[in-house]
Parts: structure tokens; sequence; C-alpha cells
């Protein structure tokens, strides 16, 4: 049987931002994953900070019928693990990384003003406290692109007649760059995130294999830059 697949993702540069660490983590995590008590098929995907490359991901759930999303942004001003509970439909007319503001102050402009996940993210805090990494739950992923892909994302669950989990985890800088965390808690971080979504993934519904066509091993993505 075909493994289901988990699709976890960082965003580059962005103004404010020429180093990303959300990059990093995601591509890290794929290539580092936590023991796991049945095997997944792990994609990582480094997003460009774009209005545009977000409007476009749904076409790739599409495809890839990914059972769990994970999203990884930084914020500058976190000083711990911030798992988002809501992405609202709202879109700051502020430049990415293209230069580029979107093209209007909704994400979707026919859809709810908040999509919430279906994960606690104030059990997901807490867990990730157990583990001794800092961590808080948060009711607004903010009005930039890391919002913008959220909303897609859970809104793309949201149509889904079977079960799948949509997150986003904004983490603080590492501690070079005068964060909180080394690079080697924040990898736990992702790793003790990845193993508590896939159970409470788990618990909602048997993670069966995706619907979605078939793979070619060299598509098979372990750590895949788009940008």
């Amino acid at each position: 049987m075909a493994r289901p697949r988990i699709l976890v993702t960082g965003f580059g540069p962005f103004p404010g931002a020429p180093e990303n660490p959300s990059a990093w983590l995601a591509e890290t995590l794929a290539a580092q994953p936590p023991a796991l008590e049945f095997e997944v098929e792990l994609h990582a995907r480094v997003l460009p900070t774009a209005w545009a490359a977000a409007d476009l991901m749904p076409r790739l759930y599409d495809t890839l019928q990914p059972k769990v999303m994970i999203h990884f942004g930084v914020s500058q001003r976190a000083k711990s693990f911030r798992i988002e509970r809501s992405a609202h439909n709202r879109a700051a007319l502020r430049q990415d990384a293209d230069g580029m503001v979107p093209s209007g102050s909704m994400v979707l402009p026919e859809g709810p003003h908040r999509h919430d996940t279906q994960l606690s993210a104030a059990a997901l805090a807490a867990h990730l406290g157990t583990s001794g990494l800092a961590a808080v739950s948060s009711r607004s992923a903010g009005s930039y692109v890391c919002n913008y892909l959220y909303y897609h994302s859970l809104d793309w669950v949201r149509r889904q007649t079977d079960p799948r989990v949509a997150l986003f985890v904004h983490i603080p800088p590492p501690a070079s760059q005068g964060g909180p965390f080394g690079k080697a808690a924040l990898l736990r971080g992702a790793q003790e995130t990845l193993r508590f979504v896939l159970a409470f993934a788990t618990a909602q519904a048997p993670l069966a294999a995706p619907t979605g066509p078939a793979f070619a091993g060299s598509e098979v993505l372990v750590s895949a830059k788009d940008a």
C-alpha cells in the first residue's frame, strides 16, 4: 500500500528577512524526520515568499493529495514556537519578495472571514512545553504571505471529502540571528510537531493511501526548493 503523503513547507527570504530559517527547517525535517509508528511519504517545499506562489498552492494540493500539511514561517518578533490556530481572510497591501502586492485585501473574496485548524493549537503548544521548548498558541497568523498561504490550505482542507489536516507554525529566528533557540532545538520542535500532528490525524481517521496520481521516483521529493 502506498504511504500517506505529508507536505512540509518553509519560505524563502523576504524584505526584512534576507535569510529565512523556515526554509532550512522544512528541508532538514524532511531529511531527518522523527521515528514514527508507520511510514509516510514526506515532501518538502521551500516556497517563494510571494502572493502569487501562495495562490498556486491549491493546484499542488490537488495533484499531491497530502493527508497532512505543516507550514513553517519565521516571525521576527516571536520568542517561542507560535502555533497558529486560525487564518483570516485578509491580505496586507505589502510588498512580497518579488516586489508585488496582493490583488485585493482578501485572500478569497467569497470565503469566510476565518478558517480554523481542526487541531488544538493549545494542546500542541503544551506538548512542546513538556519537551522543554517554549511554545504558545496564537489566534492570528497575521496578514502577510504566511496567513495568505494558511488560509488557502485550510480552505482546501475544508473542501475535501475525507479528513485532512493543515497547520501553520511560526518559529522565532535562530540563536545565530538573536533568537532563543539554536538550530538543534528548532529541529526538535519541528520533529515533535510532526509527531503530534500525525497522531492527531491518525486519531481522526487512519492515514490511508492517497488518491492522487502516483509519483515517479524522481518526483518523490524528500527535499526540494521551488524557489
